[in-house]
């Protein structure tokens, strides 16, 4: 008699039930996280990641950062472009994870403009390096 084996059917299968069951109160939620997730693979697949789990960190970084930002980044487009940002999430949140560890540099640009805007241009006070 041969031993019961798992397959990635069962895996589907329970996510396809989930998804039946949660999808109205998680869709979006479900949409972000796949989309991100997708992103995110393509990402650690130019990653020099030395471990797996460093590889994962990676991933679960940038599926969170996904999380976070997708919604605020969709209803900024819709307000800007008029595109709904309930189309606007998958995308979104594919582009932020696909854009892997490239985000820290945007996010060091972004803390300075912003420490520019609120405080002056000389952020080197007492002029320390």
């Amino acid at each position: 008699m041969t031993e019961p084996t798992t397959t990635a059917a069962t895996g589907v299968s329970i996510v396809t039930v989930a998804i039946g069951l949660l999808g109205p109160a998680a869709g979006p939620y479900a949409t972000i996280v796949l989309s991100a997730l997708a992103g995110a693979l393509w990402a650690l697949s130019a990653a020099p990641t030395a471990t797996r789990t460093a590889g994962a960190g990676l991933v679960l970084r940038l599926v969170l950062a996904a999380v976070v930002l997708t919604g605020g980044a969709a209803a900024a487009l819709e307000a800007q472009y008029g595109w709904p940002a309930h189309q606007l999430l998958a995308p979104v949140a594919f582009g932020i994870g696909m854009g892997g560890d490239r985000w820290r540099a945007l996010g060091d640009i972004l803390v300075a403009m912003v420490g520019r805007r609120l405080g002056g241009a000389d952020s080197n006070k007492g002029g320390q390096a």
